[in-house]
């Protein structure tokens, strides 16, 4: 892939990250306490919580280190 002006953009590829599995482990044990009890569902929906907090703070992290998204392009 090519610009206008002929310049090769890198592809932008997300840093590895546990927050999917976490999300995942979470939604599973809320699934999981709606049809055995309150206390899985409690304990799913704080690692649901963790899951969420931790992939905000890695995408934070990520959008700061990009820097400038037009690097000096003009579009």
């Amino acid at each position: 892939m090519s610009s206008h002006h002929g310049e090769e953009h890198a592809i932008h590829v997300p840093q590895p990250s546990f927050s999917p599995p976490i999300l995942g482990l979470g939604v599973m044990l809320i699934a999981f306490g709606v049809l055995v009890g309150p206390p899985l569902l409690v304990v799913g929906a704080v690692i649901f919580v963790i899951g969420i907090a931790t992939w905000l703070i890695d995408d934070a992290r990520a959008y700061q280190q990009a820097g400038d998204p037009t690097d000096g392009a003009h579009h």
